[in-house]
Order: C-alpha cells, then structure tokens, then sequence
C-alpha cells in the first residue's frame, strides 16, 4: 500500500529537520575551529611581539662575539604580510657578505625561514630545515636558527 499524503509530509519534515539540524551542528563547530584559530593567533602575535625583542638582542650579542667576522645585523618587525600573521627581517653583513633573512610567521605560529638568492644566484636561496613554533621558541632556539643563516653567509 503506497504512503499517504500525510506520511510523504511527515516524512519530508522529518528529513529537512535532521537536515537543518546536521547543518546547524557543522556551523557550530566551524565557528568553535575559528574561535581556536583566533585564539591562537592571538597567542602567536603576544609571543612573537615578546620574541622580537629576544632576536634584536641575540643580533647584538652575535656582532659582539663575531666581531671578527665583521657582523652588522639588524632586525625588524614587519607585521602581517600576505599570509603571515607576522614577518621579521634580518639584515646585514657577515665577513663582507650580505645577509637578508625573512622569517614568516604563520597563524598557527609556525616560523617559516628563509634567505633570499645571493648576488649571482638568481634563484637560489637557503631554507632553514629546524622546524620552530613562536609558542614554543626559547632564546636558544633563535639562536641556532639565525646561526645556520650566519654560518651559510660567513
């Protein structure tokens, strides 16, 4: 015996209801994904505003030690760019070489490294292989980082 009007109507409100339900949950959840993202990336820009001060420092202890590498650095913050939430920028000269050094700071906090081609090296560049969370970072970790980038430029 085929359904009935009313068991066809019964049948469709049901199915739109779970389906506005179902739907109504997905919201829910990506909004609580984006509130964490944001809390996140809340934590990352204090921790790196925190750091910045860190790098500057670690740069002048750096030319006090390497002096006779002729080290000159600087460090600059240069807020959001593009897709990162943040980007510092290293600069300077190591035993007559320049140095340039981008280090990008993605929303989860995540610092990508990396140093722009050379004069004559048109596409090569270095990438630092330590991986380094800002939410993790510690003095001695910078310091190993913006030390494979002297090293590569000495």
């Amino acid at each position: 015996m085929p359904e009935s009007t009313d068991q066809r109507i019964k049948r469709l409100l049901q199915r739109k209801a779970a389906e506005a339900e179902t739907a109504e949950k997905a919201k829910q959840q990506a909004d609580k994904q984006e509130t964490e993202r944001q809390k996140i990336a809340e934590r990352v820009k204090e921790k790196w505003t925190a750091d910045t001060y860190v790098i500057a420092e670690i740069l002048r202890d750096f030319e006090q030690k390497m002096s006779a590498f002729g080290v000159q650095l600087t460090f600059q913050d240069e807020g959001e760019k593009g897709d990162s939430l943040a980007r510092g920028r290293i600069v300077g000269r190591v035993s007559g070489n320049e140095l340039q050094v981008a280090l990008d700071v993605d929303p989860t906090g995540e610092i990508h490294a990396f140093q722009g081609p050379k004069a004559g090296h048109i596409h090569a560049q270095f990438t630092s292989l330590s991986k380094l969370s800002v939410l993790a970072a510690d003095r001695a970790q910078y310091e190993a980082l913006i030390l494979d980038f002297i090293e590569k430029s000495a």
